[in-house]
């Protein structure tokens, strides 16, 4: 119920407005505005992380990187200062939980419970904001499927399972490292060398999928990887999945003529390492 709360008063603000950057005005808040709910997190400060982190969204662009490190110091301070007891943190949030959360060693020092924080905050803001833009994407420019989920809803969990894999927000794993000189794949590597599995190309495997270029809502089985797999799956699955529902099915009940406002071809995607990410998703809302 908080998610589509999230959603019905994002999508308010866009009523009467011709046109929108959905990236702007909806995927990237629903996710950041759940997440910060989650956390425990005042709702007057929701906006301040848009701000702080509005100029990472080109991690191949050094000086991207570099001018986004004030707004991330800022953030690391908040949250240290949110984290300690009478910071201004709900008692019901996960910031709480993992505050008076004890391992076998003791309680999580501040260090610890802010690196975690800021984990959790990353981990559950940016990949579903960008399988929301790139779910939201693939149906406007397949219109067959958005009709054919228009007529049955029933599709809608396939098609949330279908823009896991077509759009395949993480395209890649974190790297890994040959331990000793090796031949693999009939290929020699030297000891350091790096590995890194790419989850779009097991998602698009024709050993595993019958047309895997094909976006199909409908597809059955659909043993996709977008979530990884064994003990590094996605400890955020469920939310991941609930969220890029409720976003689909609150904008398009909301919208039910929208399209794009520019030619398929004009959509820009974003230069960053491992993530498929859209730059805009410019959308006409009205005829």
């Amino acid at each position: 119920p908080m998610i589509e709360q999230v959603a019905d008063r994002l999508l308010d603000r866009l009523e009467d407005r011709p046109e929108a950057d959905l990236m702007q005005d909806f995927c990237r808040d629903l996710p950041l505005s759940v997440i910060c709910a989650m956390l425990g997190l005042p709702e007057k400060d929701h906006d301040r992380f848009k701000g702080w982190l509005g100029n990472l969204t080109d991690t191949a662009n050094i000086w991207a990187v570099v001018r986004a490190v004030p707004g991330v110091w800022r953030m690391v301070n908040y949250l240290r200062a949110v984290s300690r007891p009478g910071g201004g943190a709900h008692s019901d949030g996960l910031i709480t939980a993992l505050r008076e959360a004890r391992t076998e060693h003791g309680d999580l020092t501040e260090d610890e419970l802010v690196a975690m924080i800021f984990l959790l905050f990353g981990a559950g803001q940016e990949t579903t904001t960008h399988l929301i833009a790139g779910g939201i994407w693939a149906l406007l420019t397949h219109p067959y499927e958005r009709d054919r989920l228009k007529a049955d809803p029933s599709l809608m969990p396939g098609t949330v399972e279908e823009c896991l894999r077509w759009v395949c927000p993480v395209q890649m794993t974190k790297p890994r490292f040959a331990r000793t000189d090796m031949e693999w794949q009939g290929r020699q590597f030297r000891r350091g060398d790096m590995f890194a599995a790419f989850l779009s190309a097991a998602n698009a495997d024709p050993g595993k999928f019958e047309e895997p270029d094909r976006f199909d809502i409908g597809r059955h089985p659909n043993p996709h990887l977008s979530f990884g797999t064994g003990v590094h799956f996605c400890l955020g699955f469920q939310l991941a999945r609930a969220e890029t529902r409720i976003a689909i099915e609150r904008l398009f009940a909301r919208f039910p003529d929208m399209s794009l406002a520019v030619a398929p071809q004009a959509i820009a995607w974003r230069k960053r390492v491992g993530i498929r990410a859209l730059a805009q998703l410019p959308v006409r809302l009205t005829h």
